[in-house]
């Protein structure tokens, strides 16, 4: 091993130079490997291996890589490795040094281990946090010996917050080398809830170890972890682990015990409060109770040893014979102690807390006041306490009966809303689907009646213009002025005649609407009458949507508008042959009064002949159009206009529905788990028992 210190803090020159030397061992070295070659058979390695070392003490890097490169002494090579990689290290280029150092192949335990150690400076250089991690790890699990490195370690772990890392650290050491120190590092991080991560059943060889090397400590240790894990999903595991530790692993019976005696008082009380059920801890209460027996002091021992005849009183299965018969002996001889009133308004209150949970406090609160006024509880005695804690208790237990059949009520109760709700559902989609039907039926015909009027009107205009075609017409214009006479009589017939007749059928029609949705709306405020009346406090409300009919009068003026606007129509002059025939014998013949009479018959012959109708589809198309897209769009208003009365119903069914999944909810865990209300009444009972030993009470 010294050679190995040698070798490690790169002093190994020393060790061959003459010590009566002098001069700067760059000089003695040089005139040492002078000196070997003028032998037959010169053995350079050692002297190459040295001056390599010094070059490095004096940063000449490259000079000391020279060195211990193309080595020969096989029992160095591994260390030359190690130092090429040092030299690379210490100029920056960390991967090749990573290069150097994982190519290191040794059976040395310290090389390995400052191999280790090198990387980890490395990582931790780069950044590489996860691969320092392995490396330290590594290097304590080779050498946990070896000068600091658990230090290292421990302070790189806590330093980066690798709280897992950090404990493992400390129960490994602590386990390894069974010093006080490390155990006192555990419980530091047990302190800080760092330890609360781990399944109890790690700490168990610590803990062993601990309980056989120092008790007091093993108490303290016992204390921190204790409370970490109280509050957690692993508290059972823990309070299982701590009792068979001390099952298994007896301690001088003179020893005695500081803080495990109310740990286990607290943590019995804890198993009983209601927060666990009673399948969940029972299996491990007996060696808990045996062990809070075993550690009592006598002090201790009338609470212990009476906490164990009230559990066997009340499960006098689940302990065994010699426990109870202890317990009954050391409670028949322990002095005793009462503090009745105190212990017994305690119980009380955890009682009340229990049912206000349970959100029958009220009930239970009814039920106590004319009890409380008949004991007088501000001066009764333990044993009037005793009777009013008992009448709690069984009122609580017929309770639970009451709150089944109460389910069951709400659960029918709902059941029967939600079928009147969905009635009610269906009573106003029929409404809904009615109203449209009658709705765009009535509009369907008055946009019939309507286009059919002006189809018919139009062309009997038109064909009134034939009183315009006289002989002493220009016929040479004659088109062009019938063409705008016939514009101006049918935008006069639109703006008048036709805009009056539609106005007219609208407004009916608007009006019709209106009474029939104040019939529907008379029809939802009786309904939501009856159906408030009958299930609820306050009133449904079904409120429709009036606004609609506003639309409807502010989209028929937009529609009239149209009428008033009609775009002029090409009548006369267009390109069809009979058309471009009369215009030619106009322009031709109309100069000629011999050809005017025949002229005349024939334009007043083709006015009062021709087919109108697609003049007349033509100039209401657009007007029809927009009829038709409101048409389209009645079945859409309707649904707004019952939209309210819909959403509430749909809210009212969400909220029932959601209640009956409660109460079914409710009523599947009391038929399921039943446990759930009747274990912290049967743990009330053990309570009552206990209060009843202690203050004699038969």
């Amino acid at each position: 091993m010294a050679i190995e210190n040698e070798l490690i803090n790169k002093t190994y020159y020393q060790t061959i130079i003459d010590e009566n030397e002098m001069g700067h061992p760059i000089k003695i070295l040089g005139d040492m490997y002078k000196h070997e070659m003028q032998k037959d058979r010169p053995d350079l390695s050692t002297i190459r291996y040295a001056q390599g070392e010094v070059y490095f003490l004096n940063h000449d890097y490259d000079a000391a890589i020279y060195k211990w490169d193309n080595f020969s002494d096989e029992k160095l090579i591994p260390w030359t490795r190690k130092n090429i990689a040092d030299a690379h290290f210490e100029m920056g280029l960390l991967e090749h040094a990573e290069e150097f150092y994982k190519a290191v192949n040794t059976h040395s335990v310290e090389l390995k281990t400052e191999v280790l150690l090198q990387l980890f400076s490395l990582y931790i250089k780069q950044g590489k946090t996860e691969k320092a991690v392995d490396a330290i790890k590594d290097a304590v699990h080779l050498n946990p010996d070896y000068s600091d490195v658990t230090e290292i370690a421990q302070t790189f772990f806590e330093e980066f917050q690798d709280w897992d890392n950090a404990v493992e650290l400390a129960v490994n050491e602590a386990i390894r080398t069974k010093l006080l120190s490390w155990f006192a590092v555990l419980e530091g991080y047990a302190e800080q809830g760092l330890t609360s991560r781990f399944v109890p059943s790690y700490f168990n060889e610590a803990l062993v170890t601990l309980l056989r090397t120092d008790i007091y400590q093993f108490e303290n240790l016992s204390e921190v972890l204790w409370n970490s894990y109280q509050h957690s999903d692993l508290f059972l595991q823990w309070v299982e682990e701590i009792n068979q530790i001390l099952l298994e692993n007896k301690v001088e019976e003179s020893y005695m015990w500081k803080k495990l005696p109310s740990l286990f008082k607290d943590t019995y009380d804890e198993l009983v409060s209601g927060r666990f059920l009673i399948r969940d801890f029972s299996n491990l209460l007996p060696s808990h109770l045996l062990n809070w027996l075993e550690i009592s002091s006598v002090s201790d021992t009338f609470i212990s040893s009476s906490t164990i005849l009230a559990w066997n009183e009340i499960f006098p299965s689940n302990l065994e014979d010699s426990l109870v018969n202890e317990a009954a002996y050391r409670f028949e001889n322990t002095e005793r102690y009462q503090n009745g009133r105190q212990e017994g308004m305690q119980l009380l209150e955890s009682i009340k807390k229990w049912a206000e949970k349970e959100g029958v406090l009220d009930e239970l609160t009814a039920f106590m006041n004319p009890i409380l006024e008949e004991y007088n509880v501000e001066v009764a005695g333990p044993s009037k306490i005793r009777n009013i804690i008992k009448h709690a208790i069984e009122f609580l237990i017929e309770k639970r009966v009451e709150m089944e059949n109460a389910n069951h009520e709400k659960i029918n109760w709902n059941e029967e809303l939600l079928a009147r709700i969905n009635g009610l559902h269906h009573q106003l989609t029929d409404i809904q689907m009615e109203e449209v039907t009658v709705f765009k039926n009535s509009f369907h015909t008055i946009k019939n009646e309507v286009s059919q009027k002006m189809m018919s009107k139009i062309p009997e205009i038109l064909r009134t213009c034939s009183e315009l075609v006289t002989e002493e017409s220009d016929f040479g214009k004659l088109g062009v002025d019938l063409n705008e006479e016939m514009n101006r009589r049918i935008a006069d017939y639109m703006a008048n005649t036709a805009l009056y007749d539609f106005k007219h059928a609208v407004q009916g029609w608007i009006e019709d609407c209106e009474r029939e949705f104040k019939d529907s709306q008379i029809k939802l405020d009786e309904m939501s009458e009856s159906f408030t009346k009958q299930y609820f406090e306050e009133k449904i409300v079904l409120d429709c949507d009036f606004k609609i009919l506003d639309d409807w009068r502010r989209d028929m003026e937009r529609i009239s508008r149209g009428m008033v606007h009609v775009e002029k129509v090409n009548i006369m002059m267009r390109n069809n042959p009979s058309q471009l025939l009369l215009k030619g014998a106009g322009k031709l013949l109309g100069s000629i009064s011999k050809n005017k009479e025949r002229l005349h018959t024939r334009f007043k012959s083709y006015v009062e002949n021709e087919d109108y109708s697609h003049i007349a589809q033509e100039i209401i198309n657009p007007f029809l159009q927009q009829l038709e897209l409101f048409e389209g769009s009645i079945e859409w208003d309707i649904s707004k206009f019952l939209a309210t009365p819909f959403e509430v119903l749909n809210r009212v069914s969400e909220n029932v529905q959601g209640d009956i999944e409660k109460h079914k909810d409710s009523l599947d865990m009391m038929r399921e788990k039943p446990e759930i209300y009747r274990d912290p009444l049967t743990l009330f009972e053990v309570k009552l028992c206990q209060y009843e030993l202690v203050n004699m009470i038969s």
